[in-house]
């Protein structure tokens, strides 16, 4: 057995999280790259957040063989699975779109200038435009047909070739690439119910740090009658692991008013539900207030 030399490797940002890493994910090479890993002796192993695959300089001919029949570039794709299953809450965009899958490939991407990775998405973040049609990616032989019936959370793709002079991991060995992929936390409209005593005339929503404002949005009747007033965020504000918003509800008073809350709750991805604003179907993140 040689040595083994990074080949490649796959990060997972995520905007949720306090780290920003995305951690928990399951990389499972597709079927044609679980037999190039097998013939040609590749590495594959899990990292904080994504995956490292390294290749054994013993058997770096056997990979340009494979390189070869792939016409020069050799792809490396991967299913990919988060296993926390309520990660859509708190990811932006939503994960299924009827029949595509988010794909994320290095094919004619430029390297990051901040820190030499290169982006997988088509934008800073993952987007709508990453979907692919899943019948496609089954023609390719990337996905198969029981991943018609239960595709995968996405799919990451990694093409390397043969490096030239000094553009290798070593002499006569291959261009290394370190990737990554971002996703933003989801966003809402942070809702405020106030209950029992906290149902008071004349209460308001301050944000401390003077960013965002909250506005009135009336009265509800909740199960077992119980009436609410209800203020709602003017704009989104994204939902965290760890939130730094610091809302307090007040009431008319001396100054700036009497504190009747000194620290509102944070959004919770486990509270989103919809709602129509301004003509749009909008996400909501609802907390309820009874002190």
């Amino acid at each position: 057995m040689g040595s083994f030399r990074p080949l490649f490797s796959v990060s997972v940002e995520h905007g949720y999280f306090t780290d920003g890493a995305w951690k928990g994910l399951d990389f499972v090479p597709v079927l044609a790259t679980a037999k190039v890993i097998n013939g040609a002796n590749v590495l594959v192993r899990p990292t904080k957040s994504g995956v490292a695959v390294f290749y054994d300089e013993s058997r770096s001919e056997a990979l340009r063989l494979y390189a070869k029949d792939a016409n020069g570039a050799l792809c490396f794709s991967f299913k990919v699975y988060a296993k926390d299953r309520t990660f859509a809450n708190y990811t932006a965009p939503a994960m299924c779109s009827g029949n595509e899958v988010l794909y994320f490939d290095n094919r004619g991407r430029d390297i990051d200038s901040g820190d030499g990775k290169v982006r997988l998405s088509k934008e800073d973040a993952a987007t709508e435009k990453d979907f692919r049609d899943i019948d496609s990616l089954v023609a390719e032989d990337i996905l198969c047909d029981r991943d018609r019936r239960v595709p995968p959370d996405f799919v990451v793709s990694v093409c390397v070739e043969p490096g030239v002079g000094d553009d290798t991991s070593a002499e006569s060995g291959w261009r290394t690439r370190d990737c990554f992929i971002r996703f933003d936390a989801r966003q809402a409209y942070w809702k405020y119910h106030l209950l029992g005593n906290m149902n008071r005339s004349g209460t308001f929503i301050v944000d401390l740090d003077n960013r965002m404002e909250f506005e009135f949005c009336g009265e509800v009747m909740l199960p077992g009658d119980k009436p609410a007033k209800v203020f709602r965020s003017k704009a989104l504000i994204p939902v965290l692991e760890k939130s730094a918003c610091r809302f307090q509800l007040r009431e008319p008073g001396p100054g700036t008013g009497k504190v009747l809350v000194k620290r509102l709750p944070v959004a919770s991805e486990s509270r989103l539900g919809m709602e129509v604003i301004d003509g749009k179907s909008e996400i909501v993140a609802e907390s309820f207030i009874n002190c």
